[in-house]
């Protein structure tokens, strides 16, 4: 297990959540649907607490909680006053390494996805990136949505979950990230109490991870079933979704760059050129000269060993032509002419300041 904080003197609160190293990507297809299913169970209770107790104790402290699925990570989070930072801390421990998984509250549960998803198929954004990343990564895990389908929801089984439970959420597959206005020691402090309550072990046990594998390997993807995981082959093709609604959702595409990749700062500054900002050239060209939509920008999604890069537009059917038409111009020409200095300058102003504007915040940090 890891532990990593910043103190943020003068904070009078605490943002600090526990990152579990396994996603969506590392489901088979016969337990699709696992990971994001026991983010919502853990919330159900545990041998100490129910579910009404979990809830009530985030909303005593007036701030923020949450959980969040994503292809290669899950987190439960919280941002709490100082002063309840040890409650909340040993809270999440609890429901970390004590959730009870109990089926009546699996069956009803099971339901409450079923319509989460439902209103995830209402959002044509939400199908549009799912259409997207189906298309690009086929057969791969990396296709299926976070959540899965409503009809894999409808038979995943209740043991699946477990099984997933008590092989994923393990001392050298979590990290707790904490920071704000306690310093690393009173974090580490609360971190042990609450680990010690949870019954995890020796304290150097857990933090060394002892008997379980090692950290390297769960940063590497080789942390369920003993196997790595393996990078997808992307694909390129066209898809169309018909939606009753007013607009159409336009996505370009291409494979983009994995996090961490040496060319990440390049990266980023072409995507902030092409479509990141009111003065982006899509955002200019598309919107302000010609207006032919209301939203066009870039997106970008990155994986430990793949990305994928695109230009995501909506606007009425009429204007669809001309704004793929526009994209792709404002595509080539960033790949053919060398932007100027000034341009140049102007993004990497934005992104700085963006930077800094945004670590501001206990939860960026």
């Amino acid at each position: 297990m890891t532990l990593t904080t910043e103190h943020m003197p003068g904070l009078a609160s605490e943002t600090i959540g526990i990152w579990v190293a396994a996603g969506s990507r590392d489901e088979s297809a016969e337990t699709a649907g696992s990971t994001h299913f026991l983010e919502h169970m853990l919330f159900k209770g545990t041998g100490s607490r129910d579910a009404k107790t979990i809830a009530a104790a985030f909303d005593r402290t007036g701030g923020d909680s949450n959980a969040i699925t994503a292809k290669e990570l899950t987190c439960y989070y919280s941002r709490c006053l100082v002063t309840d930072l040890p409650n909340i801390t040993g809270l999440l421990v609890d429901m970390v390494s004590n959730s009870q998984l109990d089926v009546e509250e699996f069956e009803r549960e099971r339901g409450v996805i079923i319509e989460e998803l439902a209103m995830s198929a209402d959002d044509p954004g939400d199908v549009l990136f799912d259409d997207f990343d189906s298309l690009v990564f086929g057969s791969h895990s990396l296709a299926r949505p976070v959540g899965a389908t409503k009809d894999q929801i409808r038979v995943l089984g209740h043991h699946t979950v477990i099984d997933h439970y008590q092989s994923t959420y393990i001392p050298p597959r979590l990290v707790i990230a904490a920071a704000g206005g306690a310093t690393h020691e009173e974090v580490l402090a609360m971190v042990e109490d609450a680990l010690a309550e949870a019954g995890l072990g020796s304290r150097a046990d857990v933090w060394s991870g002892a008997g379980t594998g090692d950290a390297a390997s769960v940063a590497k993807g080789s942390h369920l079933g003993g196997a790595a995981r393996v990078r997808p082959e992307f694909h390129s093709g066209k898809s169309h979704t018909v939606k009753d609604i007013e607009q159409l959702g336009i996505m370009l595409g291409c494979e983009g760059l994995p996090e961490g990749d040496d060319d990440r700062f390049i990266y980023s500054v072409m995507l902030t050129m092409l479509g990141g900002g009111m003065s982006s050239r899509l955002f200019q060209s598309v919107r302000e000269e010609r207006g032919l939509a209301y939203a066009v920008n870039c997106v970008a999604s990155q994986f430990t060993d793949t990305g994928t890069f695109g230009i995501y537009a909506g606007c009425t059917a009429e204007n669809a032509q001309a704004v793929v038409d526009l994209a792709v111009s404002e595509w080539d020409r960033l790949a053919q002419e060398t932007p100027s200095q000034f341009e140049l300058d102007e993004i990497v102003s934005q992104l700085s300041g963006s930077m800094v504007l945004g670590l501001e915040s206990s939860a960026a940090r």
